[in-house]
């Protein structure tokens, strides 16, 4: 399987755009521990019920904030306090924009004790974050749903299947890949055509499965 660094894609080697992160139904009372492009991230709630998202390594000892379940402070749920986490290795406290916000057991705090946050939006029941290697804002808003707020329409639950060791790119050269469709997915094609519209891609597609 090819590696990030194989696609020799230049200094950015992750696409700008929106990405769902997590289920929001996984964002409970415990933070999760995923890895987005190419970093250790961590999500929780604040006890506001708002989601925010911290780099995972603790700037004191570099100790995963996420993963521990045996620390006193997580086995208490003391983990959480306020809108803030705290490492469970020794309770340095960080606010959702990374500052770290209390010392158990000192009262200076090191400027550079910091984790790097990342702004998320949760909507359509998953955590969404937009990612610009370059550190811009959103060049378009997450696309509009209507039928999300329609009772006609049945809102989806996420199935977690695994994941998969792929880079986005792949995903985007799909959809440009008429020549794997035969062979792939025994499809025979009488018309296809694809129609890049800004940040969109739509697909036409004609044809017919066979074994």
């Amino acid at each position: 399987m090819a590696k990030t660094v194989d696609y020799a894609l230049g200094e950015h080697v992750y696409p700008r755009g929106w990405f769902m992160v997590a289920d929001a139904e996984q964002i409970n009372t415990a933070p999760l521990s995923v890895r987005f492009f190419g970093q250790d991230l961590v999500i929780y709630r604040g006890e506001s019920g708002k989601a925010y998202m911290v780099s995972a390594y603790c700037p004191h000892m570099r100790t995963h904030i996420g993963k521990n379940t045996t620390s006193f402070i997580v086995r208490q749920g003391r983990q959480i306090e306020g809108e803030s986490i705290r490492c469970p290795y020794h309770a340095w406290r960080f606010g959702p924009d990374g500052q770290c916000d209390h010392i158990p057991y000192s009262n200076i705090i090191p400027q550079q004790a910091r984790l790097a946050a990342y702004e998320v939006v949760e909507r359509y029941n998953a955590i969404f974050y937009w990612h610009d290697p370059e550190g811009g804002p959103p060049d378009y808003e997450l696309p509009e749903i209507s039928e999300w707020e329609d009772p006609m329409w049945v809102r989806w639950r996420f199935d977690i299947l695994g994941e998969m060791d792929l880079h986005p790119v792949e995903v985007v050269d799909n959809i440009c890949d008429l020549q794997h469709l035969l062979p792939i997915h025994a499809t025979h094609v009488s018309s296809f055509e694809t129609e890049l519209r800004g940040h969109m891609a739509w697909q036409s597609l004609a044809a017919y499965m066979k074994s």
